[in-house]
C-alpha cells in the first residue's frame, strides 16, 4: 500500500532535507540496488535519521524509484494502456482509421497516422512528431478484441502520468460512441433517416 507522502516543507523541518534532496542522495548511493532493510540502514548510520524516518524516506523513495522506472525510457518517458472491448476489432480499427473517425471520439487531437496495417496496427506521430503512439488491435473472437495504446517520447512524468490519464478517458469514450451506433451506421456517418 502506497506511503502516504508527507509535504516538504515538514520533511524538511523534521530532517534537514526536502524529498528531492533525499532522492538525489539515495540515487548517488545506488539505493535502487538496495534492499528496503538496507536503505533504512544506510539512511540512520550515515545521515542520523531515526527509526521512523528512515523508514518513512525509504518508503517514499522506493515509490518514487519505482513510478520513474515504470514510464522513463532512455528517449523520453512513456506510458502504455490497454482496453477490451465487446466490439469485433474491424469496428474498433474504423474508429481510429481517420480524422473524421477519430474525431467522433478524440475530436480535435494533433494525431498523424505515419503508418498503418488494417485491423492490426496503427503507427503515429503526436504534437508535430514531439511524441510517438503505437496502437495495436488484436481479435479476441468474434466480437471481442482488444487496443493497446503506447505513447512513446514523452517530455517529462508529468506528462506521462497526464497521457496515461487521457488514454484511459479516451479510449472509454471510444467504446461508448461505438455503443451508441445502435443501427449499426459506421462512425463518422449521420444516422440513416426513415422518412
Amino acid at each position: 500500500m502506497p506511503t502516504t507522502r508527507i509535504n516538504d516543507k515538514t520533511v524538511k523541518a523534521k530532517t534537514g532535507r526536502s524529498w528531492h534532496e533525499w532522492f538525489d542522495i539515495l540515487e548517488n548511493a545506488s539505493a535502487d540496488k538496495l534492499s528496503h532493510q538496507e536503505i533504512v540502514s544506510f539512511l540512520s548510520r550515515r545521515h542520523d535519521l531515526n527509526h521512523w524516518w528512515s523508514q518513512m524516506v525509504a518508503n517514499v523513495y522506493e515509490q518514487h524509484a519505482r513510478i520513474h522506472e515504470h514510464y522513463e525510457r532512455a528517449e523520453g518517458h512513456e506510458i502504455s494502456v490497454s482496453k477490451t472491448f465487446q466490439i469485433d476489432v474491424k469496428t474498433i480499427y474504423d474508429a481510429w482509421s481517420t480524422d473524421e473517425k477519430r474525431h467522433c471520439w478524440l475530436q480535435e487531437s494533433p494525431l498523424k497516422i505515419t503508418a498503418s496495417t488494417r485491423n492490426k496496427s496503427i503507427r503515429a506521430q503526436w504534437a508535430n512528431g514531439q511524441s510517438r503512439l503505437s496502437v495495436d488491435f488484436y481479435s479476441k473472437g468474434e466480437n471481442r478484441s482488444q487496443v493497446a495504446v503506447q505513447h512513446m517520447n514523452l517530455p517529462s512524468l508529468k506528462a506521462a502520468e497526464d497521457m496515461q490519464t487521457f488514454w484511459k478517458e479516451k479510449l472509454n469514450t471510444l467504446e461508448e460512441t461505438v455503443r451508441k451506433n445502435k443501427k449499426g451506421e459506421a462512425i463518422g456517418q449521420e444516422p440513416a433517416r426513415s422518412d
